[in-house]
Order: C-alpha cells, then sequence, then structure tokens
C-alpha cells in the first residue's frame, strides 16, 4: 500500500488570532452584532465548531476583542502623553487626539469596546479600561497640583473629559465633520479639545 502523506499543518498558524481579525472586519462591515460565529468560521475558513476550541461563545470573542482593544488604546494614550512633553496643554491635546485617532483607525475595536455584548466585568477588558482612565486621572491629579486646574473632586474633570474624547470619536469616525468642510481631524480634536479645557480651567479659577 502507498504511504499516506503526512498531515498538513493547520492552514492558519494562529486560528484565535485568524478569529480576532476576522471579526474585526466583519465589526467594521456591519457592527458588533451583524455577524455570527457561524458566519466568521466561514470567512476565515474553519469548520462552524473550531471557533468554539477558542471561544465559548460570541460573548467571548468579543470580549477578548474589547480587552485587546483596551490595552492597545492605552498604550496610544500613553505615548502621545509621553511624546507631548512637560506642558500640560500639548500633553491633554495629544492624548485627545490619540483617543479620536484611535477610534479611526480601530473602528473594529473601538465598536467592540463599547458593545453592549461585551462582558463589561471581563477581568482583562476592567485591566484596560481602568489603564485609560488611570492616565486621565494623573493628567488631572498632575494638573491640580500644578494649578492648571483648582481642587475638586477628580470626576468632575473625568465625565467632561470622556464626553469630548467619545463624542468627537465617534463624530470622526462617521464622517460627521465633512459638512463643515473640516477634514484635519486633529485640528477638529484640537480646537474642540483646547475650548472644554479652557472653560474647565476658568470654571474652576472663578470657583
Amino acid at each position: 500500500m502507498p504511504r499516506r502523506p503526512p498531515p498538513r499543518p493547520y492552514h492558519h498558524g494562529d486560528l484565535p488570532r485568524a478569529l480576532r481579525e476576522g471579526a474585526l472586519a466583519l465589526i467594521e462591515e456591519r457592527g458588533p452584532m451583524g455577524f455570527t460565529l457561524r458566519e466568521l468560521a466561514r470567512r476565515v475558513g474553519v469548520s462552524h465548531a473550531a471557533p468554539y476550541r477558542h471561544f465559548a461563545d460570541k460573548r467571548a470573542l468579543l470580549t477578548a476583542l474589547a480587552a485587546e482593544g483596551a490595552h492597545r488604546l492605552a498604550d496610544a494614550v500613553d505615548a502621545a502623553l509621553t511624546a507631548a512633553g512637560p506642558d500640560l496643554r500639548a500633553r491633554f491635546l495629544a492624548a485627545a487626539h490619540a483617543y479620536v485617532r484611535f477610534a479611526m483607525d480601530h473602528p473594529g475595536y473601538f465598536q467592540a469596546m463599547f458593545s453592549t455584548d461585551a462582558d463589561p466585568n471581563d477581568p482583562a477588558f476592567v485591566n484596560g479600561r481602568e489603564r485609560s482612565l488611570g492616565l486621565l486621572y494623573r493628567y488631572i491629579a498632575d494638573a491640580q497640583a500644578a494649578g492648571y486646574f483648582g481642587e475638586g473632586e477628580a470626576l468632575s474633570y473625568v465625565i467632561p473629559v470622556f464626553a469630548m474624547h467619545q463624542g468627537l470619536a465617534v463624530l470622526a469616525m462617521s464622517g460627521a465633520f465633512a459638512p463643515f468642510g473640516v477634514s484635519d481631524v486633529r485640528a477638529a480634536s484640537d480646537l474642540a479639545h483646547g475650548r472644554l479645557l479652557d472653560g474647565l480651567t476658568r470654571a474652576r479659577g472663578e470657583g
């Protein structure tokens, strides 16, 4: 009898990564809820059962993407803060733009991070969120110590800053600035966040 050829190596080599990348592409096309694991398996080129060897269900996959995205966002913001140097205004604007830019460059991760189908209590996801928030809280502490912001609970700064980050990111992703003739995302981010920063500084100074 002829000898049977040795089995070929697995096509992808790293199925979890292939599934993540396929899911990110589907999220960008249809949103977090616009696909099934069965469809993802077809796109990646594996059996319908293969994804379940690595992810219990679609929620687990979305949560893994959300956690990875949260850490990547924290890395991007941290790098922007470091590159901006010691000036507090420059650091604020750089970090803000990094947040908006991340959403535009990685819409799959960004949508997964804010998907209601991801598990908000997953330890890796919680850790990623806390890293990003920790950067913002440290910036506020530094600004208060330097007299740039007035005294007060840090949360009173965190909420408006986060709202501005998130709102601008969603607007930029959707192309909503186009009717205003704005094509430079950095300029739009600096303008909006600069106004917010000036308002927060004046409001606390007057208080």
